[in-house]
């Protein structure tokens, strides 16, 4: 068994502060200080504890940015990170959306692709072997389909694994089930959103748009336009526009939606401030 590494504090992240919305910190992962410091870990980890698995090999850099993303090495950049930030979530990047025209300075995350979760939806292919896993681990009896956030899982070596990876749900891990990816593809507009869960309550509308499949376990990012994708099965495929979006985990991400509501109820007491004068 190996010995834990004590790691050292990260150096600070040169982010956008959201005042707007209760993201303290966030930003995409530069080639900065930060991100340097953050890659040399990564590699590290991808040598000493994986083998050197050449599906986590993914990341480039270019135009002061890291590009690349899977959902493999997102968990390990997240298990990296934290406790001082986390991979954003689905809910993060719905408040990453809301804070658009409500700062000076907006972090714009069109023309990315973002991976935040992994949806559940049977225990056959695609990637079976990594749905069987999943569903023993987050309970035989839970009502499929399920999301589970990458943000909170952690990365294992697994040789039984088509990858030599899999997922290894921990006390950290947020899933639910999730009756929305049983609907098939379609357009829904903004506000169907669930602020609760960063995801459409119904696909109707118009402006973004979801895709949907029926089987096994896929790879869930938001598209470069804001789309919402939940059928991408190739789960170790990192193509140059995808992006690690991280944020500070001071905020945790499930009380973000209490946050929002007063922040919905202070917005309404200043409209009505400006009705009177």
């Amino acid at each position: 068994m190996r010995a834990k590494r004590k790691e050292q504090e990260l150096p600070p992240i040169c982010g956008k502060t959201l005042h707007d919305v209760p993201i303290p910190v966030v930003d995409i992962l530069r080639d900065n200080q930060f991100g340097a410091d953050i890659l040399s870990r990564y590699y590290d980890r991808v040598i000493t504890d994986y083998d050197d698995n050449p599906n986590l090999r993914i990341f480039v850099t270019g135009d002061g940015v890291v590009c690349g993303s899977n959902p493999f090495a997102c968990v390990l950049i997240d298990s990296i990170v934290r406790p001082q930030f986390r991979l954003a979530t689905p809910v993060d990047l719905q408040a990453i959306a809301d804070s658009q025209g409500k700062v000076a300075d907006p972090l714009s995350l069109r023309g990315f692709y973002k991976d935040v979760a992994l949806a559940l939806r049977s225990v056959n292919e695609p990637n079976g072997y990594q749905a069987e896993r999943l569903s023993a681990q987050v309970g035989l009896k839970m009502e499929l389909p399920v999301l589970i956030w990458l943000s909170g899982l952690e990365l294992v070596r697994d040789t039984r694994s088509p990858c030599q990876l899999s997922f290894k749900v921990t006390k950290e891990t947020h899933y639910y089930t999730a009756p929305i990816l049983k609907e098939p593809s379609g357009h829904f507009s903004d506000n169907m959103v669930d602020r609760k869960t960063g995801f459409p309550t119904a696909i109707r509308g118009e402006g973004r748009y979801f895709y949907s499949t029926d089987e096994g376990l896929c790879r869930v990012y938001v598209g470069r336009g804001g789309s919402i994708d939940t059928i991408w099965d190739e789960l170790s495929n990192s193509q140059p526009d995808g992006r690690i979006v991280l944020v500070d985990n001071r905020a945790p991400s499930h009380k973000l939606p209490q946050f929002l509501a007063h922040l919905d109820e202070a917005q309404k007491y200043l409209e009505e401030d400006e009705d009177i004068y």
